[in-house]
């Protein structure tokens, strides 16, 4: 192969391979491995995020999960061309501003790879989400936050108490009635 042939070949390859994770499919978190009950819940892996802008946000702020201790998080990750990614945030926005009176904090990560950090931005900006979102790059390690989370699958969504564990993971769409009740009922004791 030559050389653009070889190029090619790479990125068809790194485009069917986000295109598969992007069909993850829905987990239930009542009868998969995270289901609630009295188990010890696993520490949520700290990260700083650097923020688009919004709404709500500047552009360049941050954002460290450690530093939102006593607040619970919804914490999704998505990619501009995932379209089950694209279905569900609105629902997202809807929830943020559902809850943030409550204190629970919603952020986005991005993965960067087949869509950059401008497409996220412009995406953010066109859909008019105003939660706290960011690209997965700007921590020490492109993709770390993605890895240190174990991602497979997009969307994913995990659930942190305000204790930092993480209490529930759901991969693939959620939608805004089952991510209400996970809410109320995981995050807020309701």
């Amino acid at each position: 192969m030559r050389g653009r042939e070889r190029v090619w070949a790479v990125v068809l390859v790194i485009a069917a391979l986000l295109f598969a994770a992007c069909m993850g499919h829905a987990v239930d978190p009542d009868t998969g491995p995270d289901a609630g009950g009295d188990a010890e819940f696993e520490r949520a892996p700290d990260f700083e995020l650097e923020l688009f802008e919004n709404a709500e946000n500047v552009a360049g702020d941050t954002v460290r999960l450690s530093e939102l201790e006593g607040d619970p998080v919804v914490l999704n990750f998505w990619f501009p061309s995932c379209p089950p990614c694209v279905a569900e945030m609105p629902d997202f926005e809807t929830a943020h501003q559902k809850f943030k009176g409550d204190g629970v904090r919603f952020i986005g990560v991005q993965l960067v790879g087949l869509d950059t950090i401008a497409d996220g931005q412009e995406f953010v900006r066109k859909l008019g989400v105003n939660y706290m979102l960011g690209p997965d790059a700007s921590s020490e390690r492109m993709g770390g936050i993605v890895q240190d989370y174990g991602v497979s699958g997009f969307p994913t969504t995990v659930f942190i108490d305000g204790a930092g564990n993480i209490r529930r993971q759901w991969v693939g769409a959620i939608n805004l009635e089952k991510l209400e009740e996970i809410v109320r009922g995981e995050l807020l004791g309701e």
